[in-house]
């Protein structure tokens, strides 16, 4: 019963895809290989960070009953359980890799949360959902794999319910020297190389993110993401360093 229950879960997954084809792109080649160990890698190598900065994300939200959210770049759906932990409300999931969703829905499987936690394939540069859908919006290491945050960050309003929360959670660079030095060194060095005895996709990624997040780190400061938010309709917004700036969490409130 629970095999075919899941077969047709995923059925509805594949059919939910937007209009937009999703294309194969960097997230989707770096995640599908490694969706099964997701959780436990994600853990390890932040210092076991990764779900303290999780919760912290989640607990700046303030969710009336019956919200419905959009957890974008969803992954595993960690950010929507822990959401369905705390808050009495409709979660959909969305995220481009069909192997991390495959994970996410035995997850959610796993907690009974099928009811209230909905999964579907897509891309966040063209959601497949009207205007003002969504009491609250959140996303989860994403800007890094767009093309054009600017015009990314506008799509995720553009579905935000006036006076909703716009929330995410992405890596930064420590501003402190010393820590920076040390940062940069797990990053570059370490990171690459403990990888190498996991598997050939957590290499891969090993090696890509501490580039990647120097790179977008450097191209979009904390300041210019906010000024792009501003600019988006989110005009007060806050953001809290953690870890020493190794995490940064990012909210708001689309003006009414």
């Amino acid at each position: 019963m629970k095999t075919k229950k899941r077969e047709d879960r995923s059925a509805s997954l594949a059919e939910s895809q937007p209009a937009v084809p999703v294309r194969r792109i960097l997230a989707q080649d770096l995640f599908d290989g490694v969706a099964p160990s997701y959780d436990t890698w994600a853990q390890v190598l932040t210092f076991f960070q990764y779900l303290r900065w999780r919760r912290f994300l989640v607990s700046r939200m303030a969710l009336r009953p019956g919200n419905l959210v959009l957890d974008v770049c969803t992954g595993t759906a960690g950010v929507a359980l822990e959401i369905a932990d705390h808050h009495d409300g409709r979660i959909v999931g969305l995220d481009v890799s069909h192997s991390m969703l495959q994970a996410g829905l035995r997850a959610i499987e796993k907690r009974s949360l099928d009811g209230r936690i909905q999964l579907t394939q897509g891309r966040a540069e063209h959601l497949p959902f009207p205007d003002e859908t969504f009491d609250t919006v959140v996303f989860t290491y994403l800007l890094r794999y767009v093309q054009d945050p600017d015009a990314t960050i506008r799509e995720l309003s553009r579905v935000l319910k006036p006076g909703g929360e716009l929330l995410s959670l992405e890596f930064g660079i420590p501003e402190t020297l010393w820590v920076r030095a040390l940062w940069l060194i797990y990053n570059r060095v370490v990171m690459p190389v403990m990888t190498i005895p996991v598997s050939r996709g957590w290499h891969r990624i090993g090696c890509f993110l501490g580039p990647s997040i120097s790179d977008f780190c450097q191209r979009y400061p904390v300041d210019r993401i906010a000024a792009i938010w501003r600019e988006n309709g989110i005009p007060l917004v806050e953001a809290r360093r953690l870890l020493r700036g190794a995490a940064i969490v990012m909210w708001g409130t689309k003006g009414r």
